[in-house]
C-alpha cells in the first residue's frame, strides 16, 4: 500500500516536470520568444551599469546549497541547458 502510494505520488511529480518541460518548449518555439530574448540580449550587450531592476527581469531565482553550489534560475530558457 505505501510502495503504490510512493510510486503513485513519484508519477504525479514527473507529470508536474512533464507538463513544465512542455511549456518551455512551446515557449521557444513561439515566434515572440525569439523577439524577447533578443531585446533581452540587446539590452544587456548595451550595459555599461548592471542594475537591479535589468538583474531581476533575467534571473528569476537563485539558490545556494550547504556546500556553497549556486544554481541560477534564469526567466529566459536555454534550451541548450541540461536539466
Amino acid at each position: 500500500m505505501e510502495y503504490r502510494q510512493l510510486t503513485d505520488n513519484k508519477i504525479k511529480d514527473l507529470q508536474i516536470k512533464k507538463d513544465q518541460l512542455d511549456e518551455k518548449l512551446k515557449e521557444c518555439e513561439n515566434e515572440s520568444y525569439s523577439i524577447n530574448i533578443g531585446k533581452k540580449l540587446k539590452d544587456v550587450l548595451n550595459l555599461k551599469e548592471l542594475t537591479p531592476p535589468i538583474l531581476h527581469s533575467l534571473v528569476e531565482k537563485i539558490t545556494c546549497k550547504n556546500d556553497g553550489t549556486v544554481h541560477i534560475q534564469y526567466s529566459f530558457v536555454n534550451p541548450l541547458q541540461e536539466t
